[in-house]
């Protein structure tokens, strides 16, 4: 499923050439994805995540049709996304870079209740587990961030730079930095980037 109608049939007609592919039915949108899935006989769908609301589609379809195995094609591979979909329930995970025979592996071995991923995936998942799991040894006294620590973190959260948090918060860029230094380090991230891969709750 992917809305760009050329590469929708080029990957549909890919697909029915090989031998054990029986039907092949594409859609534009999630919503005629959600009624295919109710309609159809369908055991796997490939979707497109730059698809619009493409997490919300995932979800749709699962609840559509509980069986069906739903791999993600051209997700990022580390990062907020990987986790989101991950979460949405997504089989597993296609590079765009794929060649038609691993994508043909990769809806296989979804369908044998694999989850085809590839290995920079999963190191991001791994690090998410590991991040959420030192997340929750903050609750010691000494770990905890202050009010003022969990507004940077959110706002870092939402996607803004270092100068853009001291302009909304009205305070130095040093200042903002060592608030993001104290972060990670009670937190347990290695990098700014590991902040992304969970909404992390603390308290004072």
């Amino acid at each position: 499923m992917t809305e760009i109608r050329l590469y929708r049939d080029g990957v549909a007609e890919a697909l029915r050439r090989l031998h054990d592919v029986q039907i092949v039915v594409t859609a534009a949108t999630g919503v005629t994805a959600v009624v295919s899935a109710r309609r159809d006989e369908c055991d796997v769908a490939l979707l497109d995540m730059a698809l619009r609301d493409s997490t919300h589609t995932v979800v749709s379809l699962l609840t559509a049709r509980p069986s069906l195995k739903v791999v993600a094609l051209g997700v990022p591979e580390e990062g907020p996304e990987v986790v989101a979909c991950a979460e949405a329930g997504i089989s597993g995970y296609i590079s765009r870079e794929a060649s038609l025979s691993e994508v043909g592996d990769a809806l296989r071995g979804a369908l044998r209740g694999e989850a085809p991923v590839p290995g920079k995936v999963a190191a991001g998942l791994l690090r998410h587990i590991a991040f959420h799991a030192r997340a929750q040894r903050t609750s010691a006294p000494g770990c905890l961030l202050t009010p003022r620590e969990r507004e940077v973190l959110q706002l870092v959260q939402s996607g803004m730079t270092n100068r853009q948090i001291a302009r909304t918060l009205d305070l130095h860029l040093s200042t903002v930095k060592n608030h993001v230094h104290h972060v990670l380090s009670k937190l347990g991230a290695d990098r700014r980037a590991d902040l992304f891969t969970d909404r992390v709750g603390a308290r004072d």
